[in-house]
């Protein structure tokens, strides 16, 4: 029987699918356009307001995989969560590397050109494949997480383990972003010790399970719901202000592991968790919510060749004059045809179990 799914964590879910949609829309012109201009601003916008898609995918695999209701078989672990994560990496690796040597339109499929190109390809994953690995890395933890986090002191050593992630990561990543005086020296001494465990997106999971579980107080809810707000719209206005200086596009300012990512993603997950989970849903709309949610996985896989398909047939973010339209345009286009696309596709059991 399929476990029972929360509705506020597919929506979540849903919405995180949306800005990883959001950021690579936002993102095609990112490199190619006047930094100078409204166009290259909103793109900047769209890429940054974003941002919170990977912390927030992490959040969510935390929150689920580190409940403590959740009794974990290191067999089964390895036999279906990694092992279905891993088949999907390998098959999708192995589509795209296909796709751009194909509408490169040379070499000849089965050539020893295309053989060896095939693999170059493989080894190099394309853009967002990333993610998959690095799932595949926290799922190995994650026994060992689930023991640490739920034992007798779990709450005390999940506040230690994100107070860690905090200082050593977040707070070392953003220093790196500025000039700042002695720069070197202070880098050189917060990376002195690096505990490489945390210095992570691990930081993110146990986060997400902490948030989950334990919450945060009212007060403090409130004040990360301002950090999150002024950090994310300063860092898009730093990265427009560098970008501009530097006569290049920045987006460092609000990367993964900056402190603007790091409080907008937490505010975001508070907001669906103690907001958005409070919405009465009908039993039909938490079916349509719960089946949209199962299929994110598979539309995170498939939106970049839908990205690639449009953009070849001039749908892009700068298809019209105004690209603060334009962007929402095409981030719904390709959502709603790789959902349509995974939904059919996941009536097939053998698709549905391995590749999405």
């Amino acid at each position: 029987m399929e476990k029972k799914r929360i509705t506020w964590i597919e929506l979540l879910r849903i919405a995180a699918c949306i800005a990883v949609i959001g950021i690579h829309a936002g993102s095609q012109h990112f490199r190619d356009i006047p930094i100078d201009t409204f166009t290259w601003k909103v793109s900047n916008f769209f890429h940054g307001i974003n941002r919170f898609a990977v912390a927030g995918f992490i959040m969510i695999s935390g929150s689920l995989y580190l409940d403590r209701k959740r009794n974990w078989d290191i067999k089964r672990l390895w036999t279906k969560n990694i092992l279905s994560v891993a088949a999907a990496y390998f098959f999708w690796q192995i589509f795209y590397a296909v796709y751009r040597i194909l509408i490169q339109g040379s070499p000849s499929p089965g050539s020893p050109e295309f053989i060896k190109k095939l693999l170059v390809y493989i080894s190099e994953p394309w853009f967002h494949l990333w993610y998959l690995p690095m799932l595949i890395g926290l799922l190995i933890l994650t026994p060992l997480l689930w023991e640490i986090v739920n034992s007798s002191r779990g709450k005390q050593w999940s506040e230690y383990m994100i107070a860690l992630f905090l200082v050593f990561q977040i707070l070392t990543y953003t220093i790196s972003c500025f000039d700042l005086p002695w720069k070197p020296h202070i880098q050189n001494l917060l990376n002195t010790v690096h505990p490489e465990l945390i210095t992570s997106y691990v930081g993110y999971y146990v986060l997400g399970h902490y948030l989950y579980e334990y919450g945060v107080p009212k007060k403090m809810e409130k004040m990360i719901y301002i950090l999150g707000i002024g950090f994310i719209f300063a860092g898009i206005w730093l990265s427009q202000q560098r970008s501009i200086e530097a006569g290049k596009p920045i987006q460092a300012f609000y990367d993964n592991f900056t402190v603007a990512v790091f409080f907008w993603s937490v505010a975001i997950f508070l907001f669906f968790k103690n907001y958005i989970s409070k919405i009465k849903w009908s039993e039909k709309q938490e079916k349509f919510i719960c089946n949209m949610g199962g299929c994110t996985f598979g539309i995170y896989l498939i939106h970049a060749l839908v990205r690639d398909l449009f953009y070849r047939n001039g749908i892009d973010s700068m298809m019209m004059c105004n690209t603060a339209i334009a962007i929402p345009i095409v981030i719904f286009l390709i959502f709603a045809v790789s959902w349509i696309a995974v939904s059919l596709f996941r009536k097939i059991p053998f698709v549905k179990r391995w590749l999405m």
